[in-house]
Parts: structure tokens; C-alpha cells; sequence
């Protein structure tokens, strides 16, 4: 039961998320849907000269009145010109909604940045992640470019042919009206279980994208395992799952299509039939005497039209499958994103200020004293305490990567204008300019030299064939941690930033590499804000302040 209703629950959440997004763009939707109309006038147009020009100048038997041509094909032009024109209108408003809709809603998905990256990696992984971001919310454009103004002109352009039709014999658009009401509701049982297969599809194409990512980045360890092709099968199983699924998908849009079909069919058959046969004089019930060779060219000429609308609502149906299963998941995220409590994190002055700020992660119970300080430029802020107290978690509540749990904290910056350095360091695929030059592109090669040389890494640079082109390989270089340590953050030193964020900076360091990385410290200090969390005694010495995080202990109320 609790599961079911978790299901609803976030069924509920997608419609929700899919009417927000509609409401966004409505008016470039309306105008859709009114040009969609105003295009199957132009259509109407078309059938009624063609019609005309065929029963009263073509078919006679007495001789051709080529005046009359005239005036229908010029009639027939401006209609077909009128019908191309509006369908393009239809569609360029169509798809920039749609657009527009994709383009806000990755936005979005992009400022979950404040909610942090250990938030986003705990939620999913980089395969998800990005499946959230490219497929999920590329499954909007179907929602909002093809089903939501079909959905009203498959009702307004039939009702538009439908009463033509009924103007010219009443019979007719009975059969049309009948068989109407049929192609929907079948479709309907037919793709009863659509949804839920859309969303057992995108769930499985998420883990199918983790699982293969996964065993990419750990195919070294796979090898040494002897475990490759074990690994294999399990990627080719799972592959054959979501074939599986995939085809289930297809045999539902397949038979919903034959339904369609098949009454539109059966409907246009039974129009031609009755109209084949009157014309022959061999039934004379009904309302078989208005009919006349135009009306019955009109006639089976707009019944196949009337049901276009519908084919072509029934060819977008599974897009609203698609887009709910993908709202369902995209909605947790930005509904998270929404809660998110962020302060303005900027005002006028030349410090930094902390008032009452409070910080941990939104999961978290707190165990940390409210912090509240003045760092003016040129001071270096402390971050000590024991491992897990929260020294990183403040410096990246900070940075602006995670919101406060209380309390706030204003910059005089932007955050642009700072540099965080982790406190694992990481290299990129590249070389040694391309890594050194990330937070500076336009970083030249003396400055990069001056850098290097002020943190130690001159001889290091010297021994490499390739100077600053040599290739640094993520996953086999020949650097030691604290080598690795000072390139990360000669990178850092490099930006252009007025505030430097380091996380454990002389962590893996010898004394003397330590020496080194506190006098380039101590030089930066006079020019930029640093904030440095480090369990290092030697980092007291560039501190100007002190910030110490004591654990509370379970039950105790924080100061």
C-alpha cells in the first residue's frame, strides 16, 4: 500500500512539474494551437476549390468553362499558401516553447551546484546524472512541441470538418462522430500500462548507462580480477532487459496505431460506400438527395482530414508517456532545488561576515556551535578541529556549494571570483598546461614557470620531455601525492580570484615542500582572502583568525 501511494504520490509530482512547465510558455502555445486551426482552414479551402474545379469545370460532360478555372486555382493557392504559412507558424511557436522549456529546466538542474557536488554524487551517479540532465529533460520536447496543442486542435479541427461535413448532409457526420469517440477510447486500453512501462524504461536506461560506466572506470581492476567477461554478461543481460522493455514500448505505440487505423479506416470506407452508391442512384434514403457531385467530392475528400488531427494526437501520445516518466524523476531534484535556503550571499563592504552561520548537510542533526566573525581582505581564516567535526562541510558552505543549515553569511564578492581547492586533488585528461591553465586560461607560460618554481615544481617541470605538453594520464601518473598536491594547487594560485578556499593544503607534503607552500601562502595572504582547513600546526602561523569546530556532544544544544 505504501508503495502504491508512493507511486501516486510522485505521479502527482510529474503532472505537476509538466503543468508548470506548460504555464511557463502558454501563450507561445496558444498561438500554436490557433495557427493549427487556422491551418486546417487553409486545408478546407484547398478541398473546396479542388472539389468545385473538379465538378463544375473538369467532369461535365459539356464543354470545359475554363473561365471558372481560374478563380479556383487561384483560390486553391491562397489556401495552400495560407496552410503552409500557418503550419509553419504552428510549428516554429511549437518548438520554441519547447526550447524555451529545455533550456530553463537544465538551468535549473545546473544550479544544484548550491546544493553541492558530495549532495548530487549521493543521489547519483555520473551516468544518472547525466541521463537526468540529456535524455530526461530532452523528453519534454515531445510533451510540449507535438502533444499539448494536439491535444486541443485533434478536438477543435475535427469539429471544424465535422460540422462542414454536417452543413452538407447530416449523415455523414453522424458515421464521423460515431466512429470519433471509439479511436480514443481504445486507445486508451490499449496503453493503459503505458506509463508505467516509459518509467520502468527510463529507470532501466539509467542503470543500464551507471552499471556500463562503472565497469569502464574499473576495467583495470576488472583485468587483474580476471573478471572481464563475467563483467561482459552482465552488461550484455542487462542490455537484453532493456531491449526487452524497449520492444514492450513499441508493441504498445504499434497497437495503438493499428486501433486508430483501423476505425478511421472502417469510417471512411462506410462514408465512401454510402456516397458511391447515391451517386449511382442506388439508394435514395437518408439524406441521399442533397447530395450532389461537389458535396460528395467535399465529403470524401475532408474525411480522411478528420481524422488526421487524431492520427497525428495519437503519434504524440506516447510522448506524454516519455515526458511523465522523466518528470517523475526530474521533480524530486528540482523541488529539492527549490527548498534549497540560500540567502543572499552578497553585500556591499570589504569582509566577510558570518552571523550566527550554522552548517552540516540537510540529512544531518546539528553538532556544531553557531560561528560569527569578520574577515576583512588580506586576513587568513583557520578552519581547525578533529576529522568529521565539519572543517570541510564550513568550507564548502562557504564556497557556495552547500546551503547553511542556520544562520548567514555575506561576500563582498561574486563567486566567480573564488577558487576552491578539494582536498583529494584530481587531474583532468591532458597535459600539464592544460591542467595548470583550468581556473586560468589565458595563464601564460612565464607565470605558469613563476608558479611552479615558487612551490618547488621547477625541477619536476625540467625532467619532462615535453616542458608544459607533456601528458599527465588521471589514472597512471607518475607523481607523488605531495608532487600532486602542490600542482593542484599551483593551479589555484594561477586564478585570477579574490579568495582562495583550501582544504588540507600541506597534506602529503615533506617539511620542505611544506616551507615552501606557506611562504607562497604568506605572500598571497596580502592580496586575498584565504580560508584554509588543515589539521597542520604549521598553518597557524598564517592564521589572522581562528575558527575551531568542537563535536557537541549527543543531546547538547549548540551555543
Amino acid at each position: 500500500m505504501q508503495g502504491l501511494q508512493g507511486d501516486v504520490a510522485d505521479t502527482q509530482a510529474g503532472k505537476d512539474l509538466l503543468q508548470a512547465v506548460i504555464k511557463q510558455q502558454r501563450p507561445l502555445l496558444t498561438a500554436a494551437v490557433l495557427l493549427g486551426l487556422l491551418a486546417t482552414l487553409g486545408l478546407i479551402g484547398q478541398w473546396l476549390a479542388l472539389a468545385w474545379l473538379l465538378s463544375e469545370v473538369i467532369l461535365p460532360a459539356e464543354r470545359w468553362q475554363l473561365a471558372m478555372a481560374y478563380p479556383c486555382l487561384l483560390m486553391f493557392l491562397l489556401a495552400l499558401v495560407l496552410r503552409a504559412g500557418a503550419a509553419w507558424g504552428q510549428e516554429h511557436c511549437a518548438c520554441r516553447a519547447s526550447l524555451a522549456v529545455r533550456e530553463k529546466l537544465r538551468l535549473r538542474l545546473l544550479h544544484l551546484w548550491r546544493e553541492g557536488p558530495a549532495w548530487q554524487i549521493s543521489g547519483l551517479s555520473a551516468a544518472d546524472w547525466a541521463c537526468q540532465w540529456s535524455d530526461n529533460v530532452e523528453s519534454m520536447d515531445g510533451y510540449v512541441a507535438r502533444y499539448w496543442p494536439q491535444q486541443y486542435l485533434a478536438l477543435l479541427s475535427p469539429l471544424v470538418i465535422v460540422l462542414l461535413i454536417a452543413w452538407l448532409n447530416w449523415l455523414m457526420a453522424l458515421i464521423l462522430l460515431l466512429a470519433a469517440p471509439l479511436i480514443p477510447l481504445f486507445m486508451v486500453l490499449v496503453g493503459l500500462g503505458a506509463e508505467q512501462i516509459n518509467r520502468r524504461h527510463q529507470l532501466e536506461r539509467q542503470r543500464l548507462a551507471g552499471h556500463f560506466l562503472n565497469r569502464v572506470k574499473q576495467l583495470r581492476l576488472l583485468r587483474r580480477l580476471g573478471a572481464v567477461a563475467q563483467s561482459s554478461q552482465q552488461i550484455a543481460d542487462k542490455s537484453e532487459r532493456y531491449r526487452d522493455l524497449l520492444m514492450a514500448t513499441l508493441k504498445v505505440a504499434f497497437l495503438s496505431s493499428a486501433v486508430l487505423e483501423l476505425f478511421a479506416s472502417v469510417a471512411v470506407a462506410s462514408v465512401a460506400i454510402y456516397i458511391g452508391f447515391v451517386l449511382f442512384g442506388a439508394i435514395d434514403w437518408g439524406p441521399a438527395a442533397s447530395i450532389s457531385l461537389f458535396s460528395g467530392l467535399i465529403i470524401l475528400l475532408l474525411a480522411p482530414e478528420y481524422f488526421q488531427p487524431i492520427r497525428q494526437f495519437a503519434q504524440s501520445y506516447h510522448d506524454r508517456a516519455a515526458a511523465l516518466a522523466a518528470a517523475v524523476q526530474l521533480a524530486p531534484w528540482l523541488a529539492r532545488l527549490e527548498q534549497a535556503d540560500m540567502p543572499a550571499q552578497r553585500q556591499p563592504g570589504s569582509a566577510l561576515q558570518l552571523t550566527d552561520l550554522i552548517t552540516g548537510y540537510p540529512e544531518q542533526k546539528v553538532r556544531q556551535s553557531p560561528v560569527t566573525l569578520s574577515l576583512p581582505k588580506g586576513q587568513c581564516l583557520l578552519l581547525t578541529g578533529p576529522s568529521g567535526s565539519g572543517k570541510t562541510t564550513a568550507l564548502k558552505t562557504l564556497a557556495g556549494l552547500l546551503p547553511a543549515k542556520a544562520g548567514g553569511f555575506f561576500w563582498p564578492i561574486d563567486y566567480e571570483d573564488m577558487v576552491y581547492l578539494p582536498q583529494q586533488p584530481w587531474l583532468k585528461p591532458g597535459s600539464w598546461a592544460d591542467n595548470l591553465r583550468l581556473y586560468a586560461p589565458d595563464a601564460s607560460e612565464a607565470q605558469i614557470h613563476s608558479v611552479l618554481g615558487q612551490l618547488g615544481l621547477a625541477p619536476l617541470l625540467a625532467e619532462q620531455a615535453e616542458g608544459l605538453a607533456t601528458p599527465l594520464n588521471p589514472a597512471d601518473t607518475a607523481l607523488s601525492g605531495g608532487q600532486l598536491q602542490r600542482l593542484m594547487l599551483a593551479r589555484a594560485l594561477l586564478a585570477p580570484a579574490a579568495v582562495l578556499l583550501l582544504d588540507e593544503p600541506s597534506a602529503r607534503l615533506d617539511q620542505q615542500s611544506k616551507g615552501l607552500v606557506l611562504a607562497v601562502l604568506a605572500e598571497r595572504k596580502k592580496t586575498q582572502w584565504l580560508l584554509i582547513a588543515s589539521h597542520d600546526p604549521a598553518m597557524h602561523q598564517l592564521a589572522d583568525q581562528h575558527c575551531y569546530f568542537g563535536c557537541l556532544e549527543p543531546g547538547e544544544a549548540p551555543l
